[in-house]
């Protein structure tokens, strides 16, 4: 009788939810029809042609034209034009048609760009950095990896030569979005196997030969949910260090074994699963609306889902997110220095998925959203291959005037993305196992908010 009784709740929950489904797929059209809304499309394949024979470093877009940086090999050349570095282009049509320099001809610039080549002959350009107000030309001086930029005011979608000397305005990114918690002697469970428990919710050592993640407060037993081998076999608990953020559902922990590099996980009180993330060690970085993590390959989401994306990228650095005027998308970029590498990860609020990333060696977003991007050929060439795709990420929303009446336009598309993102939550609720703990009150918690915060 109970088994029967709970297919039957089961079945209507999935009956709900397919009619939870059709209705935001009707919403989502209608959406679109009053808001723009614009997926990842691949436009065209491009070349970039360049005088010189060069290896692409870096592009930027301001207004309907781009700057184009690469390095030559200028061999006993002493005299170092502006056209061995840089070369300007108009997208016109999605074709790629050569400008002269004169948005970046200064005067007082050609003067420090040739004393940059003059004093530091092993000099090659590195990137650009564009913020709001600011663009930096940014190049590498020495083998050692000191650098020195060039700044321009940007003005107009024109360029005003400001100095070479504003290096020190190019700052890293906070590489963590949260603060690592440093566990302390009252976190310590001491027995015949000790431990270090995190917000009594999880519970951690390295001693034994392993790294064991318990659920169960029991010293008596060395067993738990997850372990990985540690390389010295005797250390105690005090050996090693044990850091935690706690995002909700997810609990982030750092571990330093004794004489070793720092390992992250993520422990889902839900379901109960350990993951190992190495990448968390180099950068963390918050999701919108508590979505959960983003991290240089991959994510991971409050309701357990997660993606790692495999490459053999490492040490990469958070650069910067970019926000999409329709509340929608966010793009997050990751940067290895080493090899000018960048990777672009799109997350999507509603579907709560990311895009496959891109990985390339530079890239540039237009104000309609177009974005520009080129993989470096590792022998210097006149042709460089560039990829236009078309993205979500314009400077501003479009908008059908013509709809100002319907009541989607009055709601707001940014409140109309939320609802659609909470209630694709309920949605993945639904599809769980009974395994995740606390499930139909978690259903039903978030169901309540959906209907208590949005019309």
């Amino acid at each position: 009788m109970e088994a029967g009784t709970y297919e039957i709740i089961r079945k209507r929950l999935q009956a709900q939810k397919e009619d939870l489904v059709n209705r935001l797929n009707g919403l989502n059209e209608a959406r679109k029809e009053v808001f723009a809304s614009t997926d990842f499309t691949l436009i065209a394949n491009q070349h970039i042609s360049t005088d010189n024979n060069c290896v692409a470093r870096g592009i930027m877009a301001l207004g309907n034209l781009c700057i184009f940086g690469y390095n030559v090999h200028f061999g006993l050349r002493s005299d170092i034009q502006l056209s061995d570095v840089f070369s300007i282009y108009k997208l016109e049509n999605n074709q790629f048609i050569p400008e002269s320099l004169d948005l970046i001809n200064d005067p007082v610039f050609i003067n420090d760009y040739k004393n940059l080549y003059k004093y530091y002959r092993d000099s090659i350009f590195s990137k650009f950095r564009k913020t709001e107000n600011y663009v930096y030309m940014i190049f590498q001086t020495t083998k050692n990896g000191d650098l020195k930029a060039f700044k321009w005011l940007i003005k107009d979608n024109q360029l005003i030569y400001q100095d070479d000397r504003s290096i020190h305005e190019v700052v890293k990114a906070p590489q963590h979005e949260f603060q690592w918690i440093k566990t302390t002697l009252e976190d310590r469970r001491l027995g015949e196997h000790p431990h270090v428990s995190i917000l009594d919710k999880v519970l951690i050592e390295a001693v034994g030969g392993d790294i064991t993640f318990k659920v169960e407060d029991n010293t008596h037993s060395g067993k738990g949910i997850y372990a990985e081998v540690v390389e010295n076999k005797d250390q105690q608990l005090d050996d090693a260090e044990y850091y935690y953020a706690d995002l909700g559902n997810l609990i982030l922990v750092r571990i330093k074994p004794y004489q070793e590099d720092f390992r992250a996980f993520v422990f889902n009180t839900r379901t109960r699963e350990v993951l190992n993330i190495k990448t968390l060690n180099d950068s963390g970085i918050l999701l919108p609306d508590n979505h959960g993590v983003i991290f240089p390959n991959g994510y991971y989401l409050q309701n357990g889902e997660y993606k790692i994306f495999e490459n053999d990228l490492t040490n990469l650095e958070f650069m910067r997110k970019v926000a999409s005027p329709n509340g929608e998308d966010f793009l997050y970029v990751f940067y290895q220095y080493q090899t000018n590498t960048y990777v672009l990860m799109s997350y999507n609020i509603i579907r709560q998925q990311v895009e496959t990333p891109i990985i390339c060696n530079g890239f540039t977003l237009f104000d309609d959203g177009s974005l520009i991007f080129f993989r470096s050929e590792k022998e210097a060439t006149r042709h460089h291959q560039v990829q236009i795709w078309q993205t979500p990420y314009p400077v501003e929303l479009k908008e059908n005037t013509e709809q100002q009446d319907n009541i989607l336009y009055k709601i707001g598309n940014k409140d109309i993305v939320k609802a659609m993102a909470e209630s694709q939550e309920v949605i993945h609720l639904i599809n769980k196992e009974d395994t995740y703990e606390g499930l139909y009150e978690d259903i039903m918690k978030k169901s309540n908010d959906v209907v208590d915060s949005y019309f």
